[in-house]
């Protein structure tokens, strides 16, 4: 799927989620997760928020929560502090207590992802020594037989299965980083 990504031309605490692909119901089914969720009362700490649509000179657009460091700038993809240029902005503490936290939050609150994905969550820095993972793409289940949207037993199965194919990914994508390698050995 390609989109695109604007800042909210009236509140800067939103974007604007464009769709450029031949299947624009993948955004409308992950919207229905989104509405699940809702109506289950989640926290949305580690998740940004939905909005609903907004009409844009791009086609329709879906409105979500935009996080942003404690420096006020927009925080950056995960991927980019995985990568040799990022490297030297976390620490292994850092980054440990950033996927634990966001492994636990995931189980606590039941959120099935179609893919998790370094590029599918961002990093949010809460001060120059600590921040938050962000899933900001993804959410949805697309498994044949989607059980685990109304059993917390398969949530769970589903996901332990999904975050072990996301420690694998990380590994591969990321083999010169030996913080990536050494942390996926501690999760």
């Amino acid at each position: 799927m390609n989109y695109s990504g604007y800042l909210h031309p009236y509140d800067d605490r939103k974007c604007v989620k464009v769709t450029f692909s031949s299947r624009s119901d993948i955004t409308s089914e992950e919207m229905k997760h989104y509405r699940r969720l809702m109506k289950r009362g989640i926290s949305w700490d580690m998740l940004a928020r939905a909005y609903g649509y907004v009409s844009t000179n791009y086609g329709e657009g879906a409105v979500f929560s935009l996080a942003r460091d404690f420096n006020g700038e927009i925080s950056r993809p995960f991927d980019y502090y995985l990568r040799a240029d990022g490297l030297h902005l976390l620490s292994e503490k850092e980054l440990l207590d950033a996927l634990n936290a966001f492994r636990m939050y995931l189980f606590r609150e039941r959120i099935v992802v179609r893919e998790l994905k370094a590029d599918n969550l961002i990093y949010q820095r809460l001060s120059s020594r600590a921040g938050k993972l962000i899933l900001i793409d993804g959410v949805g289940n697309n498994e044949f037989l989607p059980v685990a949207n109304y059993s917390v037993r398969f949530a769970w199965r589903t996901l332990k299965r999904k975050w072990k194919k996301f420690e694998h990914n990380l590994q591969y994508a990321y083999p010169g980083n030996m913080a990536v390698q050494r942390l996926i050995k501690e999760l």
